[in-house]
């Protein structure tokens, strides 16, 4: 069932057909048009139901940046019309969350009856996290390649505790998942890293990067 509203967010989508990545104005890449297939033949796209040739919904995981090709959402360039600024250093907060987040052990148990991920998730840091990041792709990274947020908050010091996550199971069957380590955050890399992150209530179940 289509969630009150978005059909006329879609529209106002189709009227936003540019955007700035550092400094440069790109048209948007229209679903259907990605180098990946998302299966825009087949079906709407699994997250802002956007059908072949429409622009996605701003602040959909699917829609590629036009500047790298990364996921728009989640790359590194600067969406404004100004040459991205260098990064602020680390503070001594961050670069803690950093270094704990690296002791951080979890692995993937299995599935749920109706397609939610299970992990197991070890603390062997001295400090609580709201979040730890995964990746998630398709077998292969062939048909999707992005991330998930596992509300670690619950997990602390010394324990060892379970944690579900959809991990886009509306995208990709059970058999088709694929979790793996992501690289350390960086100063440029830090706003996709819920690591930094306050928990918010409701959010971590449903959240992909």
């Amino acid at each position: 069932m289509t969630k009150k509203g978005w059909p006329a967010r879609i529209a106002a989508a189709q009227r936003k057909t540019t955007c700035w990545k550092n400094g440069v104005e790109f048209e948007r890449i229209r679903y259907g048009y990605e180098e990946d297939d998302w299966g825009a033949n087949d079906h709407p796209c699994g997250d802002c139901a956007v059908v072949k040739g429409e622009y996605h919904v701003p602040g959909c995981d699917i829609e590629r940046c036009p500047s790298c090709g990364g996921q728009m959402i989640g790359c590194e360039c600067s969406s404004s019309k100004t040459p991205k600024k260098p990064a602020r250093p680390f503070s001594k907060r961050e670069q803690a969350i950093v270094e704990a987040r690296r002791l951080f052990q979890w692995r993937h148990l299995g599935f749920t009856e109706n397609g939610t991920s299970i992990f197991e998730v070890s603390n062997n840091s001295p400090m609580v996290l709201p979040y730890l990041s995964i990746g998630v792709q398709g077998k292969g990274g062939t048909k999707l390649v992005g991330g998930a947020w596992l509300n670690v908050s619950a997990v602390v010091p010394g324990q060892t505790g379970k944690v579900e996550h959809h991990c886009y199971k509306e995208m990709l069957a059970p058999e088709e998942h694929e979790f793996f380590n992501t690289p350390d955050p960086t100063p440029e890399t830090r706003d996709r890293f819920w690591e930094f992150k306050k928990i918010s209530p409701g959010v971590a179940d449903h959240g992909n990067a």
